[in-house]
């Protein structure tokens, strides 16, 4: 299939899933981030990558649907970053996180049953909607005049993003650095960046007219996702439904039209 035309045919999928204004994620508040206050067995406590905010929201609509008792809080933040929110006391029921690497230090702190690994992406390069018209490679992006972004190191993102650079000899200290993958593609939406590291699912989501960099090699640079449930989650029945709903055919088949590979 041309990939412009599996490109378009994703984001159609993907805009039909947008949540209309009347549905709801709760964002986990602050208190949420203590230990004092999350002791309702009526709420289910998520830690997700932000390079899966559009699969989370549609499933954990899904879930509330089918679990109307159960009030969903979902803290969506780099990988990295909700590692350090956990080391410092934050309490989840469940985590997904980007990378092997994270997911295996989630591991060690031992308040975490072993993970399922459900889904994976890969890299891609996307230009800003004044540069999508242009007929760009990577040769223009070690030439040193355009202005590019890249995920912190500490997330997968940047992590793939280092060795996509090291493997092409592009410099990456005048990049700008964001928290993760969803700040990245915000700056190429704007125009505020000539061009960044994102996810192709993060690039397959966009609504604005950035493109990707064809024939860029992006695509050989992977991660993958892993999901893991706390093992004193007071609302343990709800974890495992929701695990049970992500790793479905149902939600196999959302990852599907989002982008993602499955395992």
């Amino acid at each position: 299939m041309n990939p412009e035309v599996k490109a378009s045919m994703f984001k159609t999928a993907i805009q039909a899933k947008k949540f209309s204004k009347s549905v709801a994620i709760v964002l986990i508040l602050p208190c949420l981030l203590a230990s004092g206050c999350t002791s309702q067995e009526n709420v289910l406590r998520l830690f997700v990558a932000s390079s899966m905010t559009d699969f989370i929201g549609q499933i954990s609509s899904d879930h509330s649907t089918s679990q109307p008792a159960t009030v969903t809080a979902i803290n969506i933040a780099g990988s990295g970053t909700l590692l350090t929110q956990l080391d410092e006391g934050a309490e989840a029921d469940v985590v997904i996180l980007a990378g092997r690497d994270h997911m295996r230090r989630l591991q060690e702190m031992g308040s975490f049953l072993p993970p399922v690994q459900f889904a994976s992406t890969s890299l891609s390069v996307v230009v800003s909607p004044e540069l999508a018209s242009a007929t760009l490679s990577i040769r223009d992006l070690k030439a040193g005049e355009l202005q590019g972004a890249a995920c912190v190191i500490s997330a997968p993102c940047g992590q793939l993003a280092e060795q996509f650079a090291a493997a092409n000899g592009l410099e990456l200290r005048s990049w700008s650095r964001e928290p993760n993958v969803r700040s990245v593609l915000a700056k190429v939406e704007r125009g505020e960046v000539d061009f960044g590291f994102v996810y192709r699912t993060d690039f397959l989501a966009t609504e604005t007219d950035i493109a990707e960099l064809a024939d860029s090699g992006a695509e050989a640079f992977t991660t993958f996702y892993s999901l893991a449930v706390a093992r004193d989650a007071p609302n343990m029945t709800q974890a495992v439904a929701l695990v049970e709903l992500i790793t479905s055919q149902y939600g196999q088949s959302q990852l599907r039209q989002l982008g993602f590979e499955l395992p």
